[in-house]
């Protein structure tokens, strides 16, 4: 089959867009009320899974990802985690049954725990360097930012136009980037060099232990991250500050500082190649406690752009320093880190809520205490344990 000859700068879209779907599982998050109602002989917990199942379940694929990516070529990875987005997401529209429509959600995290890794690993393969470092950042916070605003907004426009059913629809729009990558992207000429030089050397590579102690960091910075998403609104109206829609536009100023951080990731990694990671974890931690601490709404709002931004920094610095300290040769070690962050989800309420218990406090700003105090050590220890990415710890390819 004749490889299509495209340009650099269109690489370098189709690498960025696979970021698109991300986060985009949150459509269901944004009808949620309306999910809630149509099932009213239903727990609101149980229904709640609708919005939380994709991210338990997206963490499968991911921890097996490296597996994957050496057993099948890349393009056939993201037709089949597309394809299984695209189906999951949108077959829930023509469903009452809440056990199916359940079910599909986790179809749909399938095919998030494949293509979310999938979208920084591609870049690694095409890319080195500080061009690596911009579309890391580009892709995993500017794109899947805008990715998850289209998906809440469309979707609940659809649901209110509509009706609930109809939010689903959304997951129709990645069709273009399936057909689009399908048949543009090409598969990555380092994978094929090493399948040519044999798989059995690279199958003796072993990942460095600090990739594991990274992606442990990242389950902690995930879950930290959860004390500002599900406070925020609560602060916001039980202080009088403002009402429910300035508490989502909180939220909403604090997906904005992500999609900054993502120009910028590259340009501050080149300056602070060693330091960028705990400082980024620190000042999240500095929005978070701007937030408790803000006794006016414009605070909250400056805090919550601090710590959006910082995060914007974090996320894609984790991928970033998990793709450095793997060895040529090795499996990719990303879908590690796609497993913390989808851990740390699951485990950040469970946590805050024992240590609620333990102090005998209460929802609002005392979790966003904790979240800033959780990430002033976690940026302490990084700190710390930080070395230099160093990627000649394991067997070099000849070629």
């Amino acid at each position: 089959m004749a490889v299509k000859t495209i340009s650099r700068n269109f690489l370098k879209f189709l690498v960025v867009i696979l970021a698109f779907q991300d986060v985009a599982a949150g459509v269901a998050g944004s009808i949620m009320a309306d999910i809630i109602k149509a099932f009213p002989q239903y727990d609101p917990t149980i229904v709640m899974l609708v919005a939380t199942f994709p991210g338990l379940i997206q963490i499968v694929p991911a921890l097996f990802y490296g597996k994957l990516s050496k057993t099948f070529k890349k393009r056939t990875l993201l037709f089949v985690g597309l394809s299984l987005f695209i189906i999951g997401g949108v077959l829930p529209t023509f469903m009452d049954n809440l056990w199916l429509i359940i079910a599909m959600r986790g179809i749909l995290g399938l095919g998030v725990g494949i293509t979310m890794p999938l979208s920084v690993d591609v870049i690694t393969d095409f890319f080195e360097g500080r061009e690596r470092d911009f579309l890391i950042g580009f892709g995993t916070s500017t794109i899947a930012c805008i990715g998850a605003i289209f998906f809440q907004l469309v979707g609940g426009i659809l649901a209110d136009a509509y009706g609930w059913h109809y939010g689903f629809l959304t997951y129709l729009f990645p069709i273009w980037i399936l057909a689009i990558t399908i048949l543009y992207l090409p598969e990555p000429e380092k994978k094929q060099a090493l399948e040519a030089a044999g798989s059995q050397s690279s199958q003796k590579v072993k990942l460095p232990k600090a990739i594991y102690w990274v992606s442990l960091g990242q389950i902690f910075y995930s879950a930290l991250i959860f004390g500002y998403v599900t406070n925020m609104s609560v602060v916001i109206q039980a202080d009088k500050l403002g009402n429910a829609t300035e508490a989502g536009m909180a939220i909403s100023i604090f997906t904005f500082g992500t999609l900054i951080a993502g120009f910028l990731f590259g340009k501050i990694k080149h300056k602070l190649p060693t330091m960028y990671l705990p400082l980024a974890v620190f000042i999240t931690g500095i929005g978070m406690a701007i937030c408790y601490f803000s006794p006016t709404l414009i605070m909250i709002f400056i805090g919550s752009v601090i710590g959006g931004f910082a995060m914007g920094i974090g996320l894609p610095g984790v991928f970033t320093r998990v793709s450095e300290l793997t060895p040529v040769g090795a499996s990719s070690s990303v879908g590690l880190v796609v497993a913390g962050q989808g851990i740390g989800g699951i485990l950040g309420p469970f946590g805050f809520q024992m240590i609620q218990t333990l102090f005998n406090q209460d929802i609002g700003r005392f979790p966003l205490a904790v979240s800033a105090i959780g990430l002033f050590v976690l940026a302490l220890i990084w700190a710390i344990s930080v070395k230099k990415p160093n990627r000649d710890m394991g067997v070099t390819i000849s070629q």
